[in-house]
């Protein structure tokens, strides 16, 4: 069985956009933004009978911002469109949306004739959900799951936090100081032990974990929230498949002492 997605699936639904396109308008705490869910869909034809075992569609579904600051809407709506359609699209692909389509349509009909003992449906959804917003920060969860045959779907999430001031993406150096990470860090490793039932002098490759170097390390993938950071692992990170991915969630109350006066968490810690 074939487990490769096709090349022209991935240029499909970069482009899908412009095939099929929906908004909604969502209400926010702030006055001076409006924000719109985009919603793209593009199926085959067998997606539309009472099987859908032989069936390829894709769903893209992320907020679009308007804000009276045009430069930080402009940064703001380029990093979140360049996120979804990363991996989707490749600029060297030259056709029109027509025949984008076909392409598409073409080559999955080819792959259910010739693999018609073996019918499958194809999927990807890309989803992007605003989970925070409050204090000029604004925080989304990007979930991308995707099937196009084999032992198991895949599903990849992306966390990323904005600067409504200036339109930046948020590292952790402007919540943490550097100088303060390796204690950040050792509080996130006792959190860490709790949640996976380690004890503290367990060691981490023994018990399944691939750390570098098999020392605990953050990422660069976390959330803010109203009542703590989360940091998430997708499968594979860090450990085998198995085991799924981590979610690991660190309470301001135990990092308060970590965020000075000048952290962009600092209205959070009251």
């Amino acid at each position: 069985m074939i487990t490769k997605l096709p090349l022209v699936i991935l240029f499909l639904a970069g482009f899908i956009a412009l095939l099929s396109c929906s908004k909604e308008t969502d209400s926010t705490l702030n006055d001076s933004l409006k924000i719109e869910i985009v919603k793209y869909h593009k199926k085959s034809a067998g997606c539309n009978g009472s099987v859908q075992d032989n069936c390829a569609e894709i769903k893209i579904e992320f907020p679009q911002f308007t804000m009276n600051n045009k430069t930080v809407e402009e940064k703001i709506n380029s990093a979140v469109y360049n996120n979804f359609v990363k991996g989707l699209s490749d600029t060297s692909f030259s056709a029109s949306f027509e025949e984008i389509m076909d392409r598409f349509i073409n080559e999955y009909d080819a792959f259910i004739k010739e693999y018609s003992d073996s019918p499958q449906r194809w999927i990807i959804e890309r989803t992007g959900k605003i989970i925070f917003n409050k204090v000029n920060i604004i925080s989304l969860d990007c979930t991308d799951y995707s099937y196009t045959g084999g032992a198991h779907p895949n599903t990849y999430v992306t966390f990323i936090n904005f600067n409504l001031k200036n339109g930046n993406e948020i590292k952790l150096d402007e919540l943490i100081q550097p100088s303060s990470q390796n204690e950040l860090r050792m509080i996130a490793e006792l959190e860490f032990r709790i949640l996976k039932e380690l004890k503290p002098d367990d060691d981490l490759g023994q018990a399944g974990f691939w750390f570098e170097n098999n020392q605990f390390k953050l990422n660069d993938n976390f959330l803010i929230t109203d009542s703590s950071l989360v940091f998430y692992y997708n499968n594979y990170e860090i450990t085998a498949y198995a085991f799924g991915p981590t979610e690991l969630v660190i309470p301001y109350l135990k990092i308060k002492n970590l965020v000075d006066e000048n952290s962009l968490l600092s209205p959070l810690m009251n």
